[in-house]
């Protein structure tokens, strides 16, 4: 660590260690006592890691979307990863986006997009996009049951 001497501007090389143990070090120059605070060591992380991957499921149907797989769309027409048939579902209703560790629900539809995370309240996406949490429901186009076929169940896992 390098510390500058407060009386004579003299430029120092602190070892770290030697100052835990002597306490105090003084300039080379002039032998003045160095005023400095040696950085505190940072405690381990106690946050939980950011999910990696998002699985999705209706019925059958599971998609697992990761940093290899960053978007899935959803809608009523084939070309969507995750196909829902209903005439409240817009042909290009929804995806789902990775981003810089976190997964996004973006709305793109005429009817919204319901999202019930568990633990929250309900949200009612209207051409908005929300972060996805623990796990929950979403369904296209109105609200349906957690049991309906229509639900597309989600979890995040590390």
């Amino acid at each position: 660590m390098i510390v500058f001497c407060e009386d004579c501007g003299e430029r120092n090389i602190v070892d770290l260690e030697e100052a835990k143990e002597k306490g105090t070090i003084r300039c080379r120059a002039c032998n003045d006592i160095l005023k400095f605070s040696i950085p505190k060591e940072s405690a381990p992380s106690s946050q939980k890691p950011a999910p990696t991957q998002l699985e999705i499921r209706q019925g059958d149907h599971t998609i697992e979307i990761s940093q290899t797989r960053p978007t899935v769309t959803m809608g009523r027409q084939e070309h969507n990863d995750l196909e829902v048939i209903d005439t409240r579902v817009s042909r290009s209703h929804a995806r789902i986006e990775y981003r810089k560790g976190e997964f996004f629900l973006v709305d793109h539809s005429t009817n919204g997009t319901f999202v019930m995370i568990n633990g929250q309240k309900g949200i009612n996406l209207k051409r908005n996009e929300v972060a996805l949490e623990g796990s929950g429901i979403i369904t296209l186009g109105r609200k349906v049951t957690p049991d309906s076929p229509k639900a597309i169940h989600f979890v995040l896992k590390p």
